[in-house]
């Protein structure tokens, strides 16, 4: 009796339980990549799998959730499944893949993702959406606007997606993506140059307000050693984001990454200005700070190169990770900089100048005072 009692109670217990869908399993993982517990979310995705083993998105995402695990090989084998079981369905699949092989497989993933992003366009386009439309420039601060209004005009621009805008940024960050490799991998090639170009004008037609191919292109007429149009293209390139909001902004390293290429143009000032943005909103790097030294320094300005290259070698000093090379590098310019502050007049010309200005003032009101 007992064993029957324990059998029935749990054929009631299974009658309860409900066996997941496929799109229970993908909610749910999405519920948890979102909280960045990937490891979960790829238990559930594979779930999901099991329950539709031909459905390419999900090998896509399996394959980008292992890709922020770290688990490369993995990746790449679910991209390689995702393109086997329908070749001309996910332009995301072979964009991946294309960053995992390199060379000309690369090249050959990148072109296939482009021309079925091409083709989607194309859809679209046929079936009624505006052929014109472009994705945004980055937002700044209206100083007009409210908080509120300012909420507001960012939900209306949410609500007003254009899946137009949006193929076109992707075709954008493929081309970069496939003119990068030109610029790198691919140098050697004989059509290098060419194509290199190619994909980056292609890049801007499809996004105009991207800063990436413009940069890009300032890179492959700096290689060219045509200085002036690197630069034309480069402050295009700033100009872009050099007021957008703060949250609106290209990321770090490629902001870092552009005050390098205006460094190699000598154009230190600007260089001067992002690195300063820089260090303000992290100011924990050494190397952006030996940077904006060295750039200090060209501009012949000892003190400012002075404490920033001393800041650099005190985040060195605390560092966990050491770094022989850029700790020398430091050294050796922070006793050429200690020199030239050595050789300044006790008062540095900038402080005598604030002085100067205050006695003026204080000259003024006396006169003023006076005249009363």
């Amino acid at each position: 009796m007992t064993g029957g009692k324990k059998s029935a109670a749990s054929k009631v217990k299974a009658q309860k339980t409900k066996v997941k869908t496929a799109d229970q399993w993908m909610e749910e993982g999405e519920e948890f990549a979102a909280r960045f517990h990937f490891d979960k979310a790829l238990n559930c995705f594979q779930n999901a799998l099991k329950l539709e083993p031909t459905d390419t998105v999900l090998m896509d995402t399996i394959g980008e959730i292992l890709l922020e695990m770290g688990d490369l090989e993995q990746a790449k084998s679910y991209f390689f499944k995702s393109i086997q079981t329908n070749p001309e369905e996910s332009a995301s699949a072979y964009m991946n893949l294309g960053q995992l092989v390199g060379g000309d497989d690369a090249v050959r993933c990148y072109n296939k993702g482009i021309e079925i992003m091409e083709r989607e366009l194309h859809r679209l386009v046929s079936n009624g959406a505006a052929s014109t439309s472009v994705p945004k420039p980055l937002s700044t601060k209206d100083a007009g606007l409210t908080d509120e209004q300012e909420l507001e005009e960012d939900y209306e621009d949410e609500e007003e997606q254009d899946p137009v805008a949006d193929i076109k940024q992707q075709i954008c960050s493929a081309c970069c993506s496939l003119a990068e490799l030109y610029l790198t991998d691919q140098c050697f090639d004989d059509n290098a140059e060419t194509e290199c170009e190619k994909n980056l004008l292609k890049a801007i037609e499809c996004s105009p307000y991207s800063p990436e191919p413009y940069s890009l292109m300032a890179s492959m007429k700096i290689s060219q050693v045509k200085n002036q149009e690197a630069t034309e293209y480069l402050t295009k390139s700033y100009g872009l984001w050099e007021n957008a909001d703060v949250d609106e902004r290209p990321e770090f390293d490629y902001r870092y990454s552009i005050a390098l290429l205006f460094i190699e143009l000598a154009q230190n000032r600007v260089a001067v200005d992002i690195l300063e943005q820089l260090v303000n909103e992290q100011d924990n790097i050494a190397e952006v700070w030996y940077t904006l030294g060295v750039v200090y320094n060209n501009l012949k300005e000892p003190l400012s190169a002075q404490e920033c290259l001393s800041t650099a070698k005190d985040l060195l000093k605390i560092s966990k990770e050491k770094d022989p090379e850029l700790e020398d590098q430091i050294s050796t310019l922070l006793t050429n900089v200690n020199e030239q502050v050595s050789l300044l007049p006790p008062a540095s010309s900038d402080e005598e100048e604030d002085d100067q200005v205050v006695n003026d003032d204080d000259d003024d009101e006396e006169d003023e005072e006076m005249d009363d």
